[in-house]
């Protein structure tokens, strides 16, 4: 298999939101990068290729949810692939800090920290 991935990606159990046009769905995200993720809609979605969406990912312990600008890369079934498009600088260094997180270089397994490291 040609991998043409540039960034890893790290496994991700969590709740998120994809947005389209005016729409919200819910989706469960399964891995993340800090150029993209893929997550399992819990509804039937049929999004146009290289369709503009947004990804919202809240956590529970925090009032602090990231909101990732995307483009669908890929779509199989229920499954979709977003590439990551322009996110701010906030949104980019909690994102790399939550796939530090898990992937095991930060040595804490508390994903709350990623908030206060600021």
């Amino acid at each position: 298999m040609n991998e043409r991935r540039r960034a890893g990606r790290v496994d991700f159990d969590g709740e998120a939101e994809l947005l389209f046009e005016q729409d919200r769905h819910d989706v469960e995200l399964q891995d993340i990068s800090i150029s993209g993720a893929r997550v399992i809609c819990t509804t039937p979605l049929a999004l146009p290729d290289d369709a503009s969406v947004t990804l919202q990912i809240a956590f529970d312990d925090s009032d602090l949810t990231l909101t990732l600008p995307g483009r669908v890369i890929r779509q199989a079934a229920m499954e979709v692939g977003i590439h990551f498009e322009r996110p701010d600088v906030d949104v980019m260094q909690h994102l790399r800090r939550l796939v530090a997180l898990h992937q095991g270089e930060d040595g804490d397994d508390d994903p709350a920290s990623i908030l206060s490291e600021d």
